[in-house]
């Protein structure tokens, strides 16, 4: 219970910043201009790309302290978090100072620019905040670590929330200058910053050993997180490349019928990501111990997020022609409509890879999921530009598509051999009774009726919750009964 308990935790801490973002974003434009808005997701994405510069040493070192726990070296925390902590403030220090000296470049390099000067502070006040960014990546990983989850949301939501709440209020009842929007924002992450470092000391054991660096940490650290590093920058360049391709190969406005209903259906990424971010370090300190709980949390997780995400899923493909007329309109909605179930398939499948993912990297070896993406993105590349030159939209959606099951597949079975578990798993009957519930399931885009289409997506609904209770509560009801 303390598993769903803590992925509801963080569900919740992702999830509501974004449906607050679906009413704020339409006032920022009024309110900045469409110009100044389009500046200032642009500054996100920058500050987005450039946490990228804490290497990967967050999760490196919620890793790394998972294991010293479950080996109870406990004395040696406080300079693991010290080391990793000090490696991180000069990265992040780094990260700024480079941005801060690219600003006046960058933001030359943009075309119709409101106020060059309000734009480059803008950005300076940004990059005056990056040491802060980085350094967050680092306290919420002590926090991991401690599974002090309940914490971390209570952070991350009103954070989330002032994310789009702070440019609004300002733009409101302030000033529609972009530098006085990055400024309020800036300092919100500064101050998330020091809440996140606060909490992060008081988790930490009382007998967590001396605050002092060591140089013999730094490799562990450094080899770890970079290759998390390079699996955090293929696999988002693989999650845009195809956008760009189809910009040049069929038009913008293909581009817009492509990227609408996908950015619908990969939202659906946080529901994993709130599970395997309690699941990273419970994986990481089962791997250590090898008490034999690894496998059936594998198995529990894979199992909750598959009938969690089914009908969800199967209820987005059924009915994408009406969510899409609803949201942009018919015309936009057929051009789309088709688009948004191929998606919904491969989201489905993909979301259960995150967590051999999750397990890999848990168990100290992210250079197999890095060495997966870096051997995926060639062949991606080749079928994207391929299938898109041949078949416009459609053939990007289905080597997207394509990339999602194979992704999968790969992570599966590499997990299996380096747990050595049985390969014949990935076909006992559960798996193939499910694979073939989907393809059933699935078929009732071919419905045209509604109300048809209603039903079947309601007994679907009905026979996955029937699954769930059968496999995760109906065996506890006769201890329960005895009690």
């Amino acid at each position: 219970m303390k598993l769903v308990r803590h992925s509801l935790y963080n569900l919740f801490g992702l999830g509501l910043p974004l449906a607050v973002a679906v009413f704020c974003i339409p006032v920022l434009i009024r309110e900045l201009g469409e110009a100044r808005f389009g500046l200032l997701t642009l500054i996100w994405a920058v500050v987005s790309y450039f946490g990228l510069f804490d290497l990967g040493l967050g999760r490196a070192l919620t890793q790394l302290l998972a294991v010293a726990m479950a080996e109870n070296d406990e004395k040696g925390i406080g300079s693991l978090v010290a080391t990793a902590t000090a490696l991180m403030a000069g990265l992040g220090i780094f990260a700024g100072l480079l941005m801060a000296l690219l600003a006046p470049w960058g933001v030359g390099m943009i075309q119709s620019v409101p106020d060059q000067q309000e734009s480059v502070n803008a950005v300076l006040l940004m990059a005056l905040a990056m040491p802060a960014i980085v350094l967050t990546s680092g306290f919420r990983g002590v926090l991991e670590a401690r599974h002090a989850f309940g914490i971390i949301n209570a952070i991350r939501l009103p954070m989330g929330l002032f994310t789009f709440l702070g440019p609004v209020a300002v733009v409101l009842y302030g000033s529609t200058r972009l530098d006085m929007v990055t400024g309020v924002l800036a300092a919100g992450r500064i101050v998330a910053c020091a809440v996140h470092a606060r909490y992060a000391w008081r988790v930490l054991p009382d007998d967590h050993g001396r605050l002092a660096l060591r140089k013999t940490l730094l490799r562990p650290l450094c080899v770890s997180g970079g290759w998390l590093t390079l699996s955090n920058i293929i696999s988002p360049f693989m999650g845009y490349v195809d956008r760009f391709i189809i910009g040049g190969v069929v038009s913008a406005t293909a581009v817009a019928h492509y990227t609408t209903p996908q950015e619908i259906i990969t939202k659906l990424w946080i529901v994993p990501g709130a599970l395997t971010a309690v699941l990273f370090p419970a994986f990481a300190a089962d791997v250590t111990k090898q008490d034999g709980k690894t496998r059936p949390l594998f198995a529990k997780a894979v199992h909750w997020l598959f009938l969690t995400l089914f009908p969800i899923t199967l209820f987005l493909a059924l009915f994408a022609q009406e969510i899409l007329t609803v949201w942009v309109g018919s015309e936009f909605a057929l051009q789309s409509a088709m688009l948004m179930q191929i998606f919904a398939a491969g989201i489905l499948v993909n979301c259960l890879a995150h967590v051999p993912f999750t397990l890999i990297q848990g168990a100290g070896k992210p250079q197999i999921t890095a060495l997966i993406h870096c051997i995926e993105l060639p062949f991606f590349l080749l079928a994207i530009w391929g299938l898109t030159s041949k078949y416009g939209v459609l053939g990007a959606a289905l080597a997207w598509f394509i990339r999602m099951v194979v992704d999968t597949l790969l992570m599966f079975v590499l997990c299996n051999s380096l747990q050595g578990w049985s390969q014949r798993v990935l076909i006992s009957p559960r798996i193939v009774s499910y694979t073939m519930l989907v393809a059933i399931a699935f078929s009732g885009i071919f419905f045209n009726e509604f109300f048809l289409r209603a039903v079947w997506v309601l007994t679907i609904s009905i026979v996955s919750a029937m699954i769930l209770f059968k496999q995760e509560f109906a065996k506890k009801l006769p201890k329960l009964g005895a009690e």
